[in-house]
């Protein structure tokens, strides 16, 4: 891409010299003249202007190009780093889930194991009633 950087600037200086020698050389010739040149001088003239307007087009599309491979450059490894840090964050995420849903199994057998205690203790709590009732009568 330097090669080419370095022929547009030859050419732009190659270009401007010839458009100021052009326009050296119509000042020359006179304006009461009636001659065929003169359009056809305008035409070089613009044509050279156009030129340099490409070169100029071209070398700033070069700089935007230059800075823009500058930028992914430095965005590469961050983004490379970032996307790494994702994926181990996705690893921990499911291990995550997979201790959320062991302890959401514990606790639901706890609560089965909680609910068939309080049965067993209002069992056993009826039973001593009803025994604590009886055994006055035994005694007496």
């Amino acid at each position: 891409m330097e090669g080419l950087s370095k022929k547009i600037i030859l050419s732009m200086s190659h270009s401007s010299l010839a458009l100021e020698d052009n326009q050296s050389s119509s000042k020359n010739v006179r304006s009461d003249e009636p001659t065929i040149g003169n359009p056809v001088l305008a035409s070089r003239q613009y044509s050279q202007k156009y030129r340099v307007k490409q070169l100029n087009y071209i070398l700033q599309l070069e700089t935007k190009v230059k800075a823009l491979q500058a930028e992914v450059a430095i965005a590469s490894p961050r983004i490379k780093y970032v996307d790494h840090q994702n994926s181990l964050l996705r690893i921990e995420n499911g291990s995550m889930k997979q201790k959320l849903s062991t302890f959401f199994s514990d606790l639901m057998f706890k609560k089965a194991q909680y609910e068939e205690l309080k049965k067993e203790r209002d069992i056993l709590k009826q039973f001593y009633l009803v025994n604590q009732q009886q055994l006055p009568q035994f005694f007496f």
